[in-house]
């Protein structure tokens, strides 16, 4: 019944988002195109590129080798919601909530052929692209 993030996407979205928090610039443009710009980069397989909703307004982004970060005003995480529906069809299940009042969802690599995780804290919309890992460091 219970559908979890594998801990490994955790991860590395804690990582990448952890490490990306001081190389943000400003966006320009449709944030929804941004987004999907990177996950193309990054090995998505979207459903359609194609009528996609536009994101409008301020946001932020970081890019490094892992994949991209984008932050958004927390009242956008209903139109991030739409757009990655539109864009890649159903997340993994239905928004969790998370205990600062936001929501949380994703979207698995074996699904989409890379990891998004988009969420909403008391300030911000996240969506965490992460790019596929192909193996674990060795110890």
């Amino acid at each position: 019944m219970k559908r979890h993030l594998p801990f490994a996407l955790i991860f590395a979205a804690i990582i990448f988002c952890g490490c990306a928090s001081d190389h943000f610039k400003a966006g320009r443009g449709d944030a929804g195109q941004f987004i999907l710009k990177q996950a193309l980069i990054c090995g998505a397989h979207p459903a359609t590129t194609n009528g996609l909703s536009a994101i409008d307004g301020q946001w932020r982004y970081s890019v490094d080798k892992d994949g991209a970060v984008i932050q958004l005003p927390r009242e956008q995480f209903s139109e991030v919601q739409l757009f990655l529906r539109q864009a890649f069809g159903s997340p993994e299940q239905e928004p969790v909530d998370r205990s600062d009042g936001g929501k949380m969802d994703w979207y698995q690599a074996r699904k989409i052929g890379i990891g998004i995780i988009y969420y909403s804290d008391p300030t911000n919309t996240i969506v965490a692209i992460v790019r596929p890992q192909t193996s674990m460091p060795s110890k």
